[in-house]
């Protein structure tokens, strides 16, 4: 969905493998995943969670025309004169725009810090990651995934949304948030949402806008899917006697979920202000009336599963060739070498 492929970029591993809330280290030739410093530090622990709003079933569903936006229409999206095709909704909802960002930020996560691996193994790792984190690979999943599930009339129905308006102002909005060059800005602003914190009335409406377009969650997954590609990797390639028993890298990584989904529902709530700040409530909600119809639930429902299946997919790969052209005891001596003498 489009919240998800603005946001990915900026909090789709808001828990990546250096930063403050879950850590990433080898351990001979296990990878470890923790919420605590491989060294002693402060720990950090989940926000607390929020209670879930009502089920939006498609009966009570209400669908805001988006060109009025605060007036309430039928509760079928009216459908476009001219037919919609899949490359069109792609396009108009930006998430063409948005998957170089995504392929670049989400490969990322696999790429060495510095003194993390001498040169030419960082090359090799950066070679690897360019060869499956490709944004037409995304794409082509996407598109293909909607011209399975979505018939002409789901399409026509979303294409009348994003033709509109109000549609073509907020995808513009996501696609300037995904851009790198509006990281600091985000940042700033969640910072200063601590001293100067949105309405009650604001709030409630990005968190069912959260609720309804299922972007923690949906993100969460994507985390957690790139969290089990390194850790599947490093486990098959481990000695048979250090080897992890079957189904135990999947109980570790899914014991990640629920310090993931805390700190990450917030990084998401953070950012929804931003990136929907210069809407009015009235705008917002007519958004959100469109997440929540059968329509705007197809839409999203089709762009997380291909988008969760294809980085599943680059994520595999990508780990298990690293951990084959770089094995552990490559990391571990370079970073030994980085590390600067005892006294």
């Amino acid at each position: 969905m489009t919240k998800v492929l603005a946001l990915v970029a900026l909090v789709a591993l808001a828990v990546p493998a250096h930063a403050a809330e879950v850590y990433r280290w080898m351990e001979g030739s296990t990878v470890v995943y923790s919420d605590q410093p491989p060294q002693d530090s402060v720990i950090v622990t989940a926000m607390p969670g929020r209670e879930p709003f009502p089920v939006v079933s498609a009966e009570d569903a209400t669908v805001t025309s988006p060109s009025t936006a605060g007036s309430t229409s039928d509760t079928e999206t009216p459908v476009p004169t001219r037919p919609a095709t899949v490359d069109e909704i792609l396009d108009l909802s930006g998430v063409h725009a948005q998957l170089p960002g995504i392929a670049t930020s989400l490969g990322a996560e696999y790429l060495p810090r510095p003194g993390q691996l001498e040169a030419r193994d960082g090359a090799r790792v950066a070679r690897i990651v360019a060869q499956h984190f490709v944004a037409e690979r995304l794409y082509t999943a996407i598109h293909q995934e909607f011209g399975r599930q979505a018939d002409g009339h789901q399409l026509g129905a979303m294409a009348a949304w994003f033709r509109s308006p109000l549609g073509r102002r907020i995808t513009a909005l996501e696609i300037a948030a995904s851009k790198p060059e509006a990281a600091p800005a985000i940042a700033a602003f969640a910072a200063g949402l601590k001293t100067s914190p949105a309405t009650a009335a604001r709030l409630e409406l990005v968190q069912r806008l959260d609720w309804v377009s299922g972007t923690s969650e949906d993100t969460t997954d994507i985390a957690l899917a790139m969290a089990r590609s390194v850790a599947r990797a490093a486990a098959s390639a481990a000695p048979a006697e250090r080897r992890m028993r079957p189904g135990l890298v999947e109980r570790r990584v899914e014991e990640m979920r629920s310090q993931m989904a805390g700190t990450i529902g917030e990084g998401v709530l953070a950012q929804m202000l931003y990136v929907y700040g210069p809407l009015t409530d009235a705008e917002l909600k007519a958004y959100i009336d469109f997440l929540a119809s059968p329509h705007g639930r197809a839409y999203s429902r089709i762009s997380h599963v291909a988008l969760l299946r294809a980085v599943r997919d680059a994520a595999d790969r990508t780990a298990i060739e690293i951990v084959r052209a770089v094995p552990s005891h490559g990391w571990a001596a370079a970073q030994r070498a980085a590390e600067p003498p005892a006294r």
